[in-house]
């Protein structure tokens, strides 16, 4: 009896730990075609001058996502209540075209939204035909003043302080977070110089890519640079 308490123990113990990774894990799926790319940018308050999230994703270097990239995106209050969105099977064709980045003030975005927003929600569709073979998968930021980034419904990256969610609500940075500033570079399609400054951040995404939805194939795992920030 003693030995089958140890045993029944030891399965729980286990089961609690499988439990576990499955509820942490965070590395992205990335296929050869159809994935998506979603963002939340906040203001870092109420009546903040200023709102701008330009990203870049790029696999061994051939660039997927850019500034100049066609993007569907969507601002308070019409996102709130929005269910769903970060993942890829969501429809939003009810959301504006763009072309990124998209913001308000500085003249640093290509699309030009109404001024005092406290979100920008966008969403980018992109083919990765190299998927198979890459090693590295780099996401560059410019933004101002705070975001979170899901690739295929994962997140892989947030800015310092960036509001609890997966995702946030559209108003959780309504209390304030903290103030960060954009290179304020002029926009274009794309500004090439924007990525060599010293305020872009970098991240290396965890990805695995993915064949089909029963066969995955492992392409390179890299340490994620954001692993304080996780939620």
């Amino acid at each position: 009896m003693r030995f089958s308490v140890k045993i029944m123990g030891l399965s729980i113990a286990l089961a609690l730990l499988l439990t576990s990774a499955i509820c942490f894990a965070d590395t992205a799926p990335l296929y050869a075609a159809g994935n998506v790319l979603a963002a939340a940018n906040f203001n870092d308050g109420p009546g903040s001058s200023d709102i701008t999230l330009i990203l870049r994703l790029s696999g061994d270097g051939e660039i997927y996502i850019n500034e100049g990239s066609a993007v569907k995106y969507i601002y308070d209050p019409d996102n709130e209540g929005v269910d769903g969105w970060i993942e890829p099977d969501f429809s939003d064709s009810g959301w504006a075209d763009g072309t990124s980045g998209v913001g308000f003030a500085d003249s640093d975005d290509n699309t030009t939204t109404p001024s005092g927003l406290m979100s920008i929600w966008t969403r980018y569709q992109f083919d990765a035909p190299n998927a198979a073979s890459i090693s590295e998968l780099t996401l560059l930021a410019d933004y101002d003043d705070q975001y979170i980034v899901w690739l295929n419904g994962v997140m892989i990256a947030a800015s310092a302080n960036a509001p609890a969610g997966d995702p946030p609500a559209w108003d959780a940075s309504a209390g304030g977070t903290e103030n960060h500033g954009a290179t304020e570079m002029a926009a274009d399609t794309p500004n090439a110089a924007r990525w060599t400054q010293a305020v872009i951040e970098s991240t290396a995404v965890d990805f695995e890519f993915v064949e089909s939805e029963t066969a995955v194939e492992s392409s390179g795992k890299l340490s994620i640079t954001w692993g304080s920030l996780k939620r």
